[in-house]
């Protein structure tokens, strides 16, 4: 194959994004060097978010507590706050202007979900039984805010380090739901629209089953969950977890998976923690709001953050990768071994 061919000297590749209009350029020839890293920082022990400062960490939306523990201070498991610095807020939406030039006052809910109370807890270092608590609380706040009235968008958002974006070094996730759609689900459900009237079959479980028979893309799997290396990784590193059983929403997802997506999240993060030393990430999970689509797929996106772009990439609209996702598939199953063989 042609593809190969040119792998196999290094040359520069275009690679079309199933799931959406861009194209990705794989140039291993830019190169990606481990100075590239930025690993993140030691955590300190306490945070503004820690045990003793309810008070001043924000509104309290919900709480996880055991019922020995007094309301509102010390002694919860996850919170649920008031987003500290919010884009948006619960007034009307409303839009204004003509054909050419639309605009509407931001709108919408924006919380925190602080998962755990030490500031030095890690995703990969939670407690299993706990990250499968925190995935749940996930759910149930996208489907709370999901049933409020014209939400066409929610999201979760978990940024670790400051080149993330973290507004926090302690762990916590963002929630997101808005009037609006998100460009880039959007896109997805487009192509995913489109593939299902040609073909008749879902575009995403399609892509697996053939993830799956070639393993190039590979990194781990269970019975419930698949993570890859996407064929057009538009950043080195990039890691998708999708479900195996078709489902367009997270809000669905079978509670009975969550232990099976909670290991295989920590085992990912773990491997791209090991490989890659500790780099900032983004976690975003791409989601519809509820059961909308039969055409979509929820899926998990991992986004190491380790190259910036360049004028090229701005100028052109193309993402440009210089590690191909079979190189990152491969090294990432290495050192999911390595973690195997050590004591």
């Amino acid at each position: 194959m042609v593809e190969a061919l040119l792998e196999s000297v290094g040359m520069p590749l275009f690679r079309k994004d199933p799931f959406g209009r861009a194209w990705v350029l794989i140039s291993p020839e830019r190169g990606l060097v481990p100075s590239d890293f930025g690993s993140v920082v030691p955590v300190p022990e306490r945070s503004p978010l820690s045990p003793g400062n309810e008070r001043e960490a924000g509104r309290e939306i919900y709480e996880v507590r055991p019922s020995a523990t007094a309301k509102g201070g010390p002694g919860w498991r996850m919170r649920v706050i008031a987003h500290p610095s919010a884009l948006v807020d619960s007034r009307p939406f409303r839009e204004e202007g003509d054909h050419l030039f639309r605009q509407a006052v931001s709108n919408g809910y924006q919380e925190l979900i602080v998962e755990h109370p030490d500031a030095r807890m890690t995703l990969d270092g939670m407690p299993r039984g706990h990250l499968v608590d925190v995935l749940r609380l996930y759910r149930e706040r996208l489907a709370l805010l999901a049933s409020k009235p014209g939400i066409r968008h929610v999201q979760i958002t978990r940024n670790v380090g400051l080149a993330a974006g973290a507004l926090y070094q302690h762990p916590h996730a963002q929630v997101l739901a808005v009037p609006v759609g998100s460009r880039w689900v959007e896109e997805e459900v487009e192509a995913a629209r489109s593939y299902a009237a040609e073909h008749g079959r879902c575009l995403f479980c399609d892509v697996l089953e053939r993830e799956l028979e070639r393993r190039e893309r590979v990194i781990t799997h269970n019975e419930a969950y698949v993570a890859i290396a996407p064929y057009a990784a538009k950043t080195p590193f990039e890691t998708w977890i999708l479900p195996r059983t078709h489902d367009s929403a997270f809000t669905g997802v079978a509670a009975n998976t969550l232990p099976q997506l909670a290991e295989l999240l920590q085992t990912v993060v773990r491997g791209l923690n090991d490989a890659l030393d500790h780099p900032p990430y983004n976690l975003l999970v791409h989601t519809l709001p509820a059961e909308g689509d039969a055409h979509f797929h929820w899926h998990i996106e991992l986004l190491p953050r380790l190259t910036q772009q360049a004028g090229f990439d701005w100028g052109s609209g193309f993402y440009v990768n210089p590690t191909p996702p079979e190189d990152a598939a491969r090294f990432l199953r290495e050192a999911l071994a390595l973690q195997e063989v050590q004591p």
